[in-house]
């Protein structure tokens, strides 16, 4: 087997949600340094647009909050662009509220964009992924799809319906050439997080994680793996 290019993405197109800042600007840079051509997202529009600039790649704008927008997003990406290799569904919120302190319009608000938009998304995207020879979708998950945390209740719901998603989408999208993946990520250290990271402190993480807390250029390798003819059948 010819192992030269089995990483590269040259040649093909990604749309990375969420991708402004954090995790998701990591992975657009790395898929890019990797040949892909690249949509930033994300409601940051100055900073997607230089972002995509510094990339040669695009930036779209969407508010994955409402579904009008949603379809105005697919439908722009569709007018641009003749496939999809590459979907990272990355983009999502977090609220701590415990299930005795419930505020019902925040808690709907973060399964709209934790768990619908990317469902609704990835749905919408078919037609664009399924002219891809091999298209990868990549669901952000978390390690809270399977490990619950107190006073997070919408977060890890969200995170566990994404991840039943993924194992039931993988099934459907198997007739399109379509391979459907989580990665979900553990501790990340992140500008929304550090302050939390900080208060709780870094010797505790240590303690239960003795690699230390990811930084955010540590999700990129396994995200470059999912994306690629690496993982072509898993």
């Amino acid at each position: 087997m010819d192992t030269a290019g089995l990483f590269s993405l040259t040649g093909k197109v990604a749309l990375i949600t969420g991708s402004t800042r954090g995790i998701g600007a990591a992975i657009a840079r790395g898929f890019a340094d990797a040949g892909a051509r690249v949509w930033i997202h994300g409601l940051e529009a100055e900073a997607g647009q230089t972002l995509a600039e510094q990339l040669n790649g695009q930036f779209i704008d969407g508010d994955l909050s409402d579904p009008n927008a949603i379809k105005h997003m697919v439908n722009d990406l569709s007018a641009r662009e003749e496939r999809l290799d590459i979907l990272v569904n990355n983009a999502g919120v977090q609220e701590p509220m415990s299930v005795e302190n419930l505020d019902m319009a925040v808690y709907d608000r973060l399964l709209q964009i934790n768990l619908r938009a990317p469902v609704e998304l990835t749905g919408l995207l078919i037609p664009l992924l399924s002219r891809s020879p091999g298209a990868s979708v990549i669901n952000v998950t978390s390690i809270h799809d399977t490990t619950p945390h107190p006073d997070d209740i919408p977060y890890c719901i969200s995170k566990a319906g994404l991840a039943m998603f993924t194992k039931a989408a993988s099934i459907e999208l198997a007739k399109h050439a379509i391979r459907i993946n989580n990665l979900a990520p553990g501790a990340i250290e992140t500008a929304i997080n550090r302050d939390i990271l900080d208060r709780i402190g870094r010797d505790k993480f240590r303690e239960r994680i003795p690699l230390d807390v990811a930084q955010v250029e540590q999700v990129v390798g396994p995200a470059l793996f999912l994306a690629s003819d690496a993982s072509n059948y898993l």
